[in-house]
């Protein structure tokens, strides 16, 4: 799908807050309401806009630990690729997991209430994992920038 100025100013729009009410949408881009939300549902159809989230704070959750491992696996073979990222997907302390080049296999970012509660998932969870050959943890100390939107 090919976006014009508009498309990429209502996807702009959206990102800053998705809960906007077309009503206002369609005065900041000066196109009456028809029109915006035809080109929101064009977008959700052709997959530009995959979903809309709430963004918590991390702190009134009680889960403000977020640290990244640095995940080996033992073998590289397209089956234990598979068996690793199905196990990733069942475990809700991962927020993403990505697979990277370098000394590592995986990159997973994870978020806990406090060191045991991480702990825990490691020993009991993640280490599990029979095909994980290293994890390497790196804990954040301060968070300095946080976004989800990007510039399209």
């Amino acid at each position: 799908m090919k976006l014009d100025e508009t498309d990429i100013k209502l996807i702009n729009l959206l990102q800053e807050d998705c809960k906007q009410p077309i009503k206002d949408l369609s005065q900041k881009l000066n196109l009456s309401v028809a029109p915006i939300h035809e080109r929101i549902k064009k977008l959700e159809k052709n997959g530009i806009i995959k979903r809309y989230v709430a963004i918590i704070d991390i702190g009134l959750v009680n889960k403000p630990l977020i640290n990244y491992c640095n995940v080996s696996i033992n073998r590289h073979t397209s089956e234990k690729f598979i068996e690793f990222e199905s196990s990733i997907r069942a475990m809700d302390e991962v927020l993403e997991c990505y697979y990277i080049s370098g000394n590592s296999d995986f990159l997973l970012k994870v978020i806990s209430a406090n060191m045991d509660e991480y702990q825990n998932f490691i020993l009991n969870k993640l280490a599990k994992l029979d095909i994980i050959s290293n994890i390497n943890t790196q804990f954040v100390l301060r968070h300095v920038k946080f976004k989800t939107s990007i510039n399209v």
